[in-house]
């Protein structure tokens, strides 16, 4: 039942980079201001590509941590905190 949770918790990550990717809008992003970011699009982009790599490495930490070595909930919070520091500096980027 918990592989079950974990791989129902990433793939609704993954579809949500996938919305996204597609969609190419970020104006769901906490201080937006329409017209600052110059390539919403791209920027949309690499934001869903991010999301999508984020579910893709919770899954894979999921399968390693149930079938090869335990790990701890440490690793998973460090894989949050730097895909959010990467979309952090992604959007920063876009502004400038």
């Amino acid at each position: 039942m918990t592989v079950l949770i974990g791989i129902a918790f990433c793939s609704l990550i993954i579809l949500a980079g996938v919305y996204i990717w597609r969609k190419g809008t970020v104006n769901f992003i906490a201080g937006y201001e329409e017209g600052i970011i110059s390539d919403e699009k791209g920027l949309a982009k690499r934001i869903g590509l991010v999301t999508m790599a984020f579910g893709t490495e919770c899954l894979l930490l999921l399968l390693v941590n149930l079938y090869f070595l335990p790990l701890e909930a440490f690793y998973i919070g460090v894989l949050a905190i730097l895909n959010i520091i990467i979309i952090l500096f992604l959007i920063i980027e876009a502004r400038i």
